[in-house]
């Protein structure tokens, strides 16, 4: 009698662990979706408020030029 006690205590805790696997899985999806949607949200509004990645990807980047010295001195030699 007291090993059937076992398995029926088995068998619950396998049914308990089960229960608890799927509310953990609905609230990872429930978690994952609202993080996506907001990332989403976030893209779809800095993207069409700014021009977007691409835009910033071939952003010209025009460098500062000065006069060197070396160029300054050798005028002067001549």
């Amino acid at each position: 009698m007291s090993g059937s006690t076992y398995l029926v205590e088995t068998y619950a805790m396998k049914m308990l662990y089960k229960e608890k696997m799927k509310t953990l899985e609905k609230e990872e999806a429930t978690t994952h979706e609202i993080i996506c949607n907001d990332q989403l949200k976030e893209s779809s509004s800095s993207s069409s408020s700014s021009g977007g990645w691409f835009t910033k990807m071939f952003k010209k980047v025009h460098p500062v030029t000065t006069p060197s010295l070396d160029s300054a001195t050798k005028s002067r030699t001549f």
